[in-house]
């Protein structure tokens, strides 16, 4: 009896400080539980801007948690509690790195990367949620820039703005944003001069196991759109490739002179895609079929390459006999990590987002072609990024950032 109870408070000093470790670190909604083998453990990050660098220190700081040898189970969840990484290292990893005889960088190469979570997240079945982030608010400043180049008398139609917007989870998969629009400077008049909704929208996610992933929105969405969408999505174990759908039902929204217009008949809007991850190049590339807003059908194929946060994408389309294309990045903005002050977040946007679309005038946008729209503030191909391969890479090469 005194030899079993000796081994349960052993098992639950194991966790503990794994779990406390992870808090002291500002991760959320933390879940832990001792296994026959080790340790197994869930967690979401909302502090680091990087996904990587909040996975590296998150591992470091679970290591230094462990008190026995064992293995180490991580599931590392998005910022609305559906998983997305697994981390996996087995006992003689862990004891040679609580040993001293392996090095941090040594456990990033050597420890196993998927995104099949479904073990994990079943050993952590029962386990109680410590740190939870409901009701608990983000506060987030996006910057917005809108430029255009489709007057005579202009070289340059520009307005620049402040987004701020309140990102606040609800409960599991649940988030609710609301963005305001606040004029800063610009030559334009009516909408882009005036104080004006943003994305205002409540996301519902739902994880169906096997790497299959849904989610469903409502509210108003960027380029005048107000609705609801469905989206999703499903990925290979490696996290290589990635197929999804995604289907929309809007209207036309548009808040300007206080006064709001919608109109009445819903459009139907839809795609299908799929994505190749190119380890060697930390590269996305991407090929989808989609009919537009206002009901033209289209190709797309894009290219986006990851240099650390800072992304780069090309991208061109086919619509209805017209060809578009452009480029976008996104690029971090000060600010790696933040902490919650009185339970709430005050922050920058993590990553400042842009895209330029090559054609902006005539045919293509008297007939609104290839029009489509987000349904999240600040989406960008950087942001919650967990494949697992851009993961270990660049763990390696900013291992110094962790080990001190």
């Amino acid at each position: 009896m005194k030899t079993m109870c000796m081994a349960l408070l052993g098992a639950t000093a194991l966790h503990a400080q794994v779990d406390m470790k992870l808090a002291e670190l500002g991760m959320e909604n933390i879940r832990t539980a001792h296994t026959e083998k080790g340790v197994a453990v869930a967690f979401e990050d909302r502090a680091f801007r990087s996904s990587y660098e909040g996975v590296g220190h998150a591992v470091k700081a679970a290591l230094d948690g462990m008190t026995e040898d064992g293995e180490l189970r991580m599931a590392v969840m998005d910022a609305n509690g559906l998983p997305q990484l697994e981390i996996y290292m087995d006992r003689t990893l862990v004891t040679n790195y609580r040993k001293g005889k392996m090095s941090l960088r040594e456990a990033f190469e050597q420890m196993q990367l998927s995104c099949g979570t479904d073990g994990t997240l079943a050993l952590l079945k029962d386990s109680e949620t410590e740190a939870k982030s409901a009701w608990r608010p983000d506060l987030v400043v996006y910057p917005h820039l809108f430029l255009e180049n489709t007057s005579f008398d202009k070289l340059y139609r520009y307005a620049i703005a402040l987004a701020p917007a309140i990102e606040m989870p609800l409960w599991k998969g649940a988030e609710l944003t609301a963005q305001v629009m606040l004029p800063i400077v610009g030559n334009q008049k009516g909408e882009l001069k005036q104080v004006r909704p943003g994305v205002v929208a409540l996301k519902q996610g739902f994880y169906l196991k096997k790497n299959w992933t849904l989610s469903i929105t409502a509210g108003q969405f960027t380029n005048h759109r107000l609705g609801g969408v469905a989206d999703a999505k499903w990925r290979t174990d490696n996290g290589r490739w990635e197929l999804g759908a995604k289907a929309g039902l809007t209207v036309f929204s548009l808040f300007v002179d206080r006064e709001w217009s919608v109109t009445r008949k819903p459009k139907l809007d839809a795609r299908v895609y799929g994505r190749v991850y190119v380890p060697r190049w930390n590269t996305e590339l991407t090929g989808e079929a989609a009919r537009f807003v206002y009901g033209d059908y289209g190709v797309k194929g894009s290219m986006v390459r990851h240099f650390g946060e800072c992304t780069v994408g090309v991208y061109a389309m086919y619509t209805e006999g017209h060809v578009n294309g452009g480029f976008n990045f996104a690029i971090p903005l000060p600010g790696r990590k933040y902490n919650r002050w009185k339970g709430m977040r005050i922050k920058p946007a993590d990553y400042f987002t842009y895209e330029y679309g090559m054609v902006a005038w005539g045919e293509y946008v008297d007939k609104n072609l290839g029009v489509s729209y987000t349904t999240g503030t600040g989406e960008n191909r950087t942001r919650g990024f967990y494949q697992p391969e851009y993961i270990r890479y660049f763990l390696i090469k900013d291992c110094d950032r962790f080990e001190n």
